[in-house]
Formats: C-alpha cells, structure tokens, sequence
C-alpha cells in the first residue's frame, strides 16, 4: 500500500516560518506532478488520505485522482494550530465524497495525533490509518500497539509500517534518509515476514523545499531527486513480486482471509 497525505504545505510554520495559503497549496500541487508521474509510469493504484479543505480548494485534481486511486480522509484542515473537533470527520468526509464521487471508507488523522477512534464507527468508517507502533522520541511510544492490521473497536486498522526487529518505522522521513539500498532491503524484508506493507509519504516532499527554513533531515533530499528515489523503490519492489493495492482493496482480501 502506497499512501500519500494529501495535505497543505504547513510544515514550515512547525519551524517557525509562515508560509501563505496559496504557497502551500502550490508547493502540494507540484510535487503531485511529480508523484503522479511515477504512479502513471507503473500503472500503479494509491490511495491518497485528503484533507476537507485541500479537497475543496483544488476539486479539479482531486476528481481526476478518483477515477483511478482512492481517495480516503485526512480530516478537515492540517494546520499545526487548528484545534481538531469530531466534526471534522464528518465535514472532511462530506466534502470529500462530494467532490471525488466515492464512498470514503479510510481514515488518517494529521500529524498521528490521538484522537477519538469511536467518532470513525459512529460515522461508518472502514478503517483507520493513523497508527504508526514505534517509538519516536519527543512525540510518542507505541511499542505496546499491535503492528499487523487487526480489528479494533469495530474498525479496521492499518498500521503504518515498522520491521519485524526492533519496529524501525518504515515511514517517509526514512525513505528520505536512508540509502534506498538500505530502505528497499527493510521493505522487502518486511513484506516478506509480514505479508503487507504500508508505507506513507507527502506529495510536497516531492517538490523543490530549498526556500523553506526546514531541518536537514526534513529536505535534504526532495523535489526530481526524491521523486527518482521513488521510482526506484518502486522498481526494486516490483522485482520483489510485490502486489500494490490501495487500502480499501486490502481490506477486502484482509476480511476475506480472516471471516471467523
């Protein structure tokens, strides 16, 4: 499963740096450019976790996502000040099917952040993706979370990739630091021992971040570099036999293996 937050360019202002509306929109929209041309060149299926207002500001791309990828929530806004409500569920997901034309059956909530689980039941959810069982210091411990896909509180949950040893997160800050030698071995180990991956990136991370205040480790490699790195993960999967599918599609052949 290849997953891209769909979001505003608002991690600058993590850093102290305001960035315009309009910019973070248009630094989101060119690294989909590039995203898309790799998913297009491998006839691969995403899915891509949206926000509400991303969705509502750019309708156009995000109708021609649906007609081929999935289109699940990323709830309604991602700035790093919004003080996220239930509601926002609810208004990401009207938004969403709205714009795309699709059953929005997915789930992720910005920056992985805790939040109310049974909110998703109470408005139909299939799954949730918003659980990454590492331990990353400063923002959380989640050792003690199960790392294979598993039903919980009624929902399906999908978590975020970490190795079967030591549960190295498999996440898009590695992708951008590791030696794709290095990351692509630890995919294809754990695809191997675990049956599923799910790996999960932003497409801005795909566009040039050099006029951006941004710690080394956030941008040191983006834009055409990070999207030819991207290629070859792809590649260097494919020659593992790896099948991709979007979320939804695996949590149909996850409940058809696992009924009873």
């Amino acid at each position: 499963m290849l997953t891209f937050d769909l979001e505003e360019f608002d991690i600058p202002e993590e850093y102290g740096q305001k960035v315009s509306e309009t910019d973070q929109m248009q630094v989101t929209l060119r690294g989909m450019e590039n995203v898309l041309s790799v998913l297009d060149a491998h006839d691969i299926r995403a899915t891509f976790f949206t926000t509400g207002h991303f969705a509502a500001e750019n309708p156009a791309l995000i109708r021609k996502l649906a007609q081929k990828h999935e289109i699940a929530s990323h709830a309604l806004v991602h700035a790093p000040m919004h003080v996220f409500r239930e509601s926002d569920i609810a208004d990401s997901r009207s938004i969403l099917e709205a714009v795309s034309g699709q059953t929005v059956n997915g789930f992720r909530m910005p920056r992985l952040k805790p939040f109310d689980r049974a909110a998703l039941r109470r408005e139909g959810f299939r799954y949730d993706s918003s659980l990454n069982p590492t331990w990353l210091p400063g923002r959380y411990n989640l050792l003690g979370e199960d790392p294979l896909p598993n039903r919980t509180d009624g929902l399906i949950e999908l978590p975020c990739s970490t190795t079967p040893w030591l549960r190295f997160p498999l996440f898009w800050l590695s992708f951008k630091n590791l030696p794709l030698r290095i990351y692509a071995g630890l995919c294809g180990l754990t695809l191997r021992k675990r049956g599923n991956l799910m790996l999960y990136f932003h497409p801005w991370e795909f566009a040039d971040l050099s006029a951006y205040t941004l710690p080394g480790y956030v941008k040191k490699t983006d834009g055409d570099k990070l999207t030819a790195k991207l290629d070859r993960l792809i590649r260097a999967m494919k020659k593992r036999n790896a099948a991709f599918v979007t979320c939804n599609a695996f949590c149909d052949k996850w409940e058809g293996d696992n009924q009873g």
